[in-house]
């Protein structure tokens, strides 16, 4: 069978559709993925510039050879190297999961500020925007400059805590975020607003340890939100 020009462009029309629609399922992603990837990157960069001779030996100009590590100068090309990495990955927002809700998105995103302090945002899209440019990164300018995104809340730790089991979920009728197996956040969906978060638990407890922070969290936040979550909308 003959296949005149325009039954051909469609047919390569489609095939393109089905491959674009295809990239642009988005996996679930945790945090253990990206500090995974910050640890492949610095490999390369410190093979790439020579300061590995490969993934386990150091190179003998950058090497202290009585501790078998890297010598002063080495140390300092591998602070260098560390800074421009994490600079690289963490000036955007990396895509961790979203849920829709009627027309809207609700995706979270985690970064990292420093070296340790590491930041959760929660962006509100447009489902239609979602579905033409969702992407593992979000460029923070773009919540600056699109009208159909929206920041609606953020919380982040003072060096790495509660970052296992992290989620969003709804329930009632709300958007909660769990980090650490403890509720941190409550937004009213119907109402777009948001009800119960701290942007700092650190700060606002005075900074006691993680243990001590955590039962700070769980009497006044997560108790308060769970209490929310399970009674009965007004």
């Amino acid at each position: 069978m003959k296949l005149n020009f325009l039954q051909l462009l469609t047919i390569l029309f489609l095939i393109g559709c089905g491959n674009k629609i295809q990239t642009q399922n988005l996996e679930k992603r945790s945090v253990e993925y990206y500090f995974e990837e910050i640890g492949k990157m610095e490999i390369q960069e410190l093979l790439k510039k020579g300061i590995l001779k490969d993934s386990l030996n150091i190179a003998e100009k950058y090497r202290n050879n009585e501790k078998n590590e890297l010598n002063e100068e080495g140390f300092n090309k591998y602070t260098e190297i560390k800074i421009e990495v994490y600079q690289s990955l963490f000036k955007d927002y990396l895509y961790q999961e979203h849920i829709e809700f009627e027309n809207s998105v609700y995706v979270l995103y985690f970064t990292v500020a420093g070296f340790d302090d590491t930041e959760w945002d929660v962006v509100k899209w447009d489902k239609d925007e979602w579905n033409m440019n969702k992407s593992y990164r979000l460029n923070r300018n773009e919540i600056k400059n699109n009208k159909l995104i929206t920041k609606i809340f953020w919380n982040y730790d003072e060096g790495p805590k509660n970052l296992e089991n992290i989620r969003l979920f709804v329930k009632n009728d709300y958007l909660i975020l769990e980090r650490g197996n403890l509720y941190h956040s409550l937004y009213d969906l119907k109402s777009e607003k948001l009800i119960i978060n701290e942007e700092s638990p650190w700060h606002e407890f005075n900074g006691k340890g993680k243990e001590e922070m955590n039962k700070w969290i769980k009497e006044n936040l997560h108790d308060k939100i769970e209490i929310k979550i399970n009674g009965k909308r007004e």
